[in-house]
C-alpha cells in the first residue's frame, strides 16, 4: 500500500485551511487531518478574520458564507479613567486600501471551522475526529514518516493504528506532538499577568464597537454576534489569580472602568487563563513541519494568531503540492520557513510592544500610561501615514516575501513594487460585471497577469492574447494568464482597467506582467519587453 502523501495533525483553523488547499489542488496529493478532540467546542476562541485572510478565503469562494456569520467591526474606541479620549471610525472605506475586505469580521473560531469544513467536504475530505497522534518518527535515511495514532470511539474502546506518510505537518497548538517529535525548540516565556474571560450580554451607554478601557488595569470590549459581548480583564496578582473567576468579578471591573451605568447577564463563557509568547527555532526539520500555534504562540493584541497560521497554511500548501507533483525540488520546502519564521517573529515583537503598553501591571508604567495616553492617542491617530501602516500590520495585509530566493524582479524594474509583496487588489471591470484582481485569481494555481499598458503605450488585446499562449507552451501550461486591458476591445474576454487605477497600482504605464503566486503573493514582474527574463526566471 503506498504511503499517505500528507498527515495534518490538528482540525482547527489552520490544519483546515491546510487541508482545504490541498484538497483544492489540481492534482491533489492524498491527505488525511486528523483532530483529538471528538466535537468541536463551542467556546470561541479567536473571533477575528482580517482583511489579507479574508483575501485568501475569497479565492475559495467562501468568504461571504464567513460574512453570514459574523459583523465587521467599523471603530475603535479608547477610554482612560472612565474618560473619553478617541474614537478612530473608519467609516464605508475601511481601515486598510487597495482590498475588497477594508475591515476586520467578527467572527467566532467554532464559524470559521464550519465553514472550512464544509468546503472541505466538497473534495471529499472529512476530519477524523476523536484521533490522536501519540508518536511521530520520521524514518530512517528521511524517506518519510511513521505515526502512531490512538483512535477512540470504536468498538474495542481505544485503538491505535500505525500509518505512512511522506510528509506530516503539526497544527497542533502549543502542545505540538510533531514540534516536540522533530526536536524544534519552542522558545520565549510567560507573560506575568493573569486575564480573566467573559461572554456576555451587556446593556451600556457605549457604542458598539472594539472599545478598550484603561485604568488601574485594562478591559477590552469586544462585540461578537447575537448580543454577545467578550470582556477581557488583566488583572493584579492580589485579586487572587488561582480562584476561578465570577460574573461578578467583571461587574465590579465595568462598575469601576466604564462611564455610565452597565450591567452585565446571561454568561455564555467564563474563563481564566495565562498567555504565552514563544515561537519555534525552525518550521521545518526533515518531513516534518509546524504551522500555527505549534510554531508561535503570542498575545492577542491585534488578533494575530488564527490569521497567521491560516496564513503558514497557505503559503506550505504549493509548495507541498509543488515538490509532490515533481515540479520542484525539495528546497522548495526550506522556503516555507525562510518565508513564515520572519513573519511568526515580526508578529511576535510587535504584538509584544502592543500587548505590554495595554495590559501592564507596573505601577510606575500604570502612571505614566493612564496620564500620557489623553494627549497621545488623539496625537498618534492624527497622523493618517502613522495609522495606515499600524493597520496594515493590524490586517497582515503588509506581509511581504522580498527576501525570499524564490521571488525577484527583471534587472531593470524600478516600481515601487517588488518580488515577494501582496499582489495589490483593485476593481475591473470585466465581461460580467465589476470584478476585483483576486476575483480573477481564482483557486490555488499561478496566475499571469499581462498590462496592456496606458494611453499611446499600450499594445493591442491580441498581442496580449499571443504573449499569453506563448508563455503557456513554453512549459507553463499549470499557469493561468489574464489580460488586463485599459481600453476595451469588441469581442474581447480581457478585463478592463477604465480609470487605470490597477495599472498604476501595479506601477505600470507601459505594458507589463506580474507572476503571481498560489498565495497571492508577487513571484516575478516587470515589463512586457522583458518577457524573455521571466521565462528563465521560472525555469530556476
Amino acid at each position: 500500500m503506498a504511503p499517505l502523501d500528507i498527515l495534518i495533525i490538528g482540525g482547527g483553523p489552520t490544519g483546515l485551511t491546510l487541508a482545504l488547499e490541498l484538497a483544492a489542488q489540481p492534482c491533489p496529493p492524498t491527505i488525511r487531518i486528523i483532530e483529538s478532540t471528538s466535537i468541536r467546542s463551542s467556546n470561541t476562541r479567536a473571533f477575528v478574520l482580517h482583511p489579507r485572510t479574508l483575501e485568501l478565503l475569497a479565492r475559495h469562494g467562501i468568504t461571504d458564507r464567513c460574512i453570514e456569520r459574523g459583523r465587521f467591526n467599523d471603530a475603535i474606541r479608547f477610554y482612560c479613567k472612565r474618560a473619553f479620549v478617541h474614537e478612530l471610525s473608519f467609516g464605508e472605506a475601511g481601515m486598510a486600501r487597495n482590498t475588497q475586505f477594508p475591515n476586520s469580521l467578527m467572527i467566532s473560531q467554532a464559524d470559521t471551522e464550519r465553514v472550512l469544513e464544509e468546503a472541505l467536504k466538497g473534495y471529499g475530505v472529512v476530519v477524523e475526529r476523536g484521533v490522536k497522534a501519540e508518536k511521530v518518527e520520521q524514518d530512517e535515511g528521511g524517506s518519510g514518516v511513521t505515526a502512531v495514532l490512538k483512535i477512540a470511539g470504536r468498538e474495542s474502546g481505544e485503538e491505535r493504528e500505525e500509518t505512512q506518510c511522506k510528509y506530516v505537518v503539526g497544527c497542533d497548538g502549543a502542545h505540538s506532538v510533531v514540534r516536540k517529535a522533530a526536536g524544534m525548540r519552542f522558545e520565549g516565556g510567560v507573560y506575568p499577568q493573569d486575564f480573566i474571560l467573559a461572554d456576555v450580554k451587556m446593556k451600556w451607554e457605549q457604542k458598539t464597537c472594539l472599545t478598550f478601557f484603561f485604568g488601574n488595569g485594562f478591559l477590552g470590549v469586544f462585540p461578537l454576534w447575537n448580543g454577545i459581548f467578550r470582556l477581557i480583564v488583566s488583572r493584579a496578582e492580589d485579586r487572587g489569580k488561582e480562584d476561578q473567576p465570577t460574573l461578578k468579578d467583571f461587574q465590579d471591573v465595568v462598575d469601576e472602568m466604564v462611564p455610565g451605568e452597565t450591567e452585565i447577564y446571561d454568561p455564555v463563557w467564563i474563563t481564566r487563563f495565562r498567555l504565552h509568547h514563544r515561537i519555534v527555532d525552525c518550521y521545518r526539520k526533515g518531513r516534518c513541519f509546524v504551522a500555527g500555534d505549534a510554531a508561535h504562540i503570542h498575545s492577542p493584541a491585534g488578533g494575530q494568531g488564527m490569521n497567521a497560521g491560516m496564513q503558514d497554511a497557505v503559503n506550505l500548501a504549493w509548495k507541498l503540492a509543488s515538490v509532490l507533483r515533481s515540479q520542484s525540488s525539495d528546497a522548495l520546502l526550506d522556503t516555507y520557513d525562510v518565508e513564515r519564521r520572519k513573519v511568526g517573529l515580526k508578529l511576535l515583537n510587535g504584538t509584544d510592544r502592543l500587548f505590554e503598553m495595554m495590559a501592564t501591571s507596573n505601577p510606575v508604567w500604570l502612571y505614566v500610561r493612564n496620564t500620557l495616553m489623553p494627549w497621545v492617542v488623539p496625537w498618534v491617530m492624527s497622523n493618517k501615514t502613522a495609522v495606515e501602516n499600524r493597520f496594515r500590520f493590524i490586517s497582515q495585509l503588509g506581509i511581504r516575501y522580498r527576501e525570499s530566493p524564490i521571488v525577484g524582479q527583471v534587472s531593470t524594474w524600478k516600481g515601487a513594487l517588488r518580488g515577494g509583496d501582496r499582489a495589490p487588489d483593485g476593481e475591473l471591470k470585466g465581461a460580467g460585471g465589476q470584478r476585483w484582481i483576486l476575483g480573477v485569481c481564482k483557486g490555488v494555481g499561478f496566475h499571469l497577469l499581462l498590462f496592456s499598458g496606458m494611453a499611446d503605450a499600450a499594445v493591442s488585446d491580441g498581442r496580449l492574447e499571443e504573449i499569453g499562449s506563448d508563455f503557456r507552451k513554453d512549459g507553463n501550461e499549470y499557469v493561468k494568464f489574464h489580460k488586463i486591458l485599459s481600453t476595451p476591445f469588441a469581442g474581447s474576454n480581457g478585463n478592463v482597467d477604465e480609470e487605470g487605477k490597477v495599472h498604476e497600482l501595479y506601477g505600470f504605464k507601459e505594458p507589463g506582467y506580474v507572476l503571481v503566486r498560489p498565495d497571492g503573493h508577487i513571484s516575478f514582474l516587470g515589463l512586457l519587453s522583458t518577457m524573455a527574463e521571466l521565462k528563465i526566471w521560472v525555469k530556476k
